[in-house]
């Protein structure tokens, strides 16, 4: 009597099985999140460098440079002869000057029939004098004005220079915020990156120890199955305990496997 438990029929079943779980093999790929965290340091990396190489140009540093110039260079420097409101105030009261001397000097000369003499002339000068004397006591004034007009120039320059400085702070304030923000974006984005590539390879590390307990598994029953059809080539005649042994083994092979195979997909 002839009993088939394992044939070839089985061997290529199990054989099929086996190639299965070997073509199977898990690979590694970064997930979504991965690679989107990737893609976010990236992207802050670069605007980070490019904010950085590319420097801060302040939009106002030529004026600024200009007025502290200016500020630096405008000395005090005043005199009566390079005065235009003395030069104006010379040429006032020169002709009111001249012409108190010529009022003067006439009023004498009628008196004297016309004629001029040595007094007359005196008193004219005396009234000419007057004049320039009156001239002279404006120098002070003058100067004390010219001098509040360049004090004033000087203060409207500082403040030029103090608005102009603040824009320029509040735009490089802005510049360094940026250069810091991509900068955190940056390192934030690189500590997400290593995190989700860690639970990627956990993950990824359990798949393939699954898939090479069931190759195991597969090449296991592969390997019984295999001489258990060779021992059934070998006996092809054998009694009923022999066969009922045979069956027991195969049964119990079926249910291992089975059982393996449970645990690990």
């Amino acid at each position: 009597m002839v009993y088939n438990v394992y044939g070839p029929q089985q061997v290529d079943d199990a054989v099929r099985r086996y190639n299965s779980v070997a073509n199977s093999a898990p690979t590694y790929r970064d997930s979504a999140a991965t690679q989107n965290a990737r893609l976010a340091t990236d992207y802050f990396a670069k605007r980070y460098t490019d904010t950085v190489n590319k420097g801060y140009k302040s939009a106002y540093g030529d004026q600024i440079s200009t007025l502290a110039d200016r500020y630096r260079d405008n000395k005090f420097e005043w005199s009566a002869e390079n005065s235009a409101d003395y030069q104006t105030q010379k040429d006032y009261y020169r002709r009111e000057g001249e012409k108190a001397q010529e009022n003067v000097q006439g009023a004498y000369s009628a008196n004297t029939g016309g004629y001029s003499n040595s007094y007359a002339q005196a008193a004219g000068q005396r009234a000419y004098g007057q004049q320039m004397e009156e001239l002279a006591s404006k120098i002070p004034s003058l100067r004390n004005s010219a001098l509040a007009n360049w004090q004033q120039e000087q203060e409207q320059t500082m403040t030029q220079i103090g608005l102009l400085k603040g824009f320029d702070d509040s735009a490089y304030a802005r510049f360094r915020d940026k250069v810091s923000d991509n900068y955190n974006f940056m390192t934030y984005y690189q500590n997400k990156y290593s995190t989700e590539r860690g639970l990627d390879m956990t993950a990824f590390s359990q798949e393939l120890q699954n898939w090479q307990a069931r190759l195991g598994a597969a090449q296991s029953d592969l390997s019984s199955i295999r001489q258990l059809a060779e021992s059934q080539y070998e006996h092809n005649s054998v009694s009923a305990d022999t066969q009922a042994s045979l069956n027991q083994q195969a049964a119990q092979n079926s249910a291992y496997y089975n059982y393996l195979y449970s645990k690990i997909r």
